[in-house]
């Protein structure tokens, strides 16, 4: 997997902050996105979905986490090999950087947060963090993991544009109450603005990984 590691703290200890980009982008564009935090203290690793796909009519070409049809099942065992998949690249990251960071948060936007979110929720030994930006966390098939994650320490941050289009407010607000009713630590900010990452919802989100 293709990934890059932007970082102003070369630290080996500093906390890493795993990106996983929206569907039809990739590793470099997350980055300009994300740069206003990116002099954080903080080793940022943004990582490149695995499958091509063609994003408009003029045949230009982004990435995507899992091919999504709608079928439930085929989506978890997606899911799942997400899951694999980030578990043996993480472990080929660290050990190319020479890591052994104090802590890892994991950063998913839209098709990278719902991926992400079940990554994270599934491993709270790994990541002590978890944001999510336009994305439903996928609570209903999360029920054995989601006590573990709230035992584990786990805190999540979910952000969410009042206007998005794509995934609805609402959409968010469950996450946020079903994570909160299994005692994950879990906090819902809302933004006036669509499907996006705006710089109030990225100031949000280094303040919120400076208390972290």
């Amino acid at each position: 997997m293709h990934y890059r590691i932007d970082e102003t703290e070369t630290d080996p200890s500093a906390t890493l902050i795993y990106c996983l980009h929206g569907f039809g982008m990739n590793e470099d564009w997350f980055a300009r996105l994300l740069h206003p935090i990116l002099k954080s203290p903080y080793r940022f690793v943004f990582l490149r979905a695995p499958f091509a796909v063609k994003t408009n009519e003029d045949g230009s070409v982004g990435c995507s986490w899992y091919d999504y049809d709608g079928d439930q099942e085929k989506y978890l065992r997606e899911l799942i090999r997400t899951e694999k998949l980030l578990h043996e690249v993480l472990t080929q990251i660290e050990a190319e950087a020479s890591g052994s960071p104090s802590a890892r948060v994991l950063l998913g936007f839209s098709q990278g947060g719902y991926c992400g979110s079940f990554v994270a929720l599934r491993n709270p030994d790994l990541f002590s963090g978890l944001i999510v930006s336009g994305a439903r966390i996928k609570t209903e098939v999360l029920t054995d993991d989601l006590p573990r994650a709230a035992e584990g320490g786990l805190r999540v941050l979910i952000c969410h544009g009042e206007r998005d289009p794509h995934v609805q407010p609402e959409a968010a607000e469950r996450s946020f109450e079903g994570l909160r009713a299994s005692g994950v630590s879990v906090h819902l900010e809302t933004f006036d603005a669509g499907h996006s990452l705006g710089r109030g919802q990225l100031r949000f989100i280094e303040s919120w990984l400076e208390r972290l």
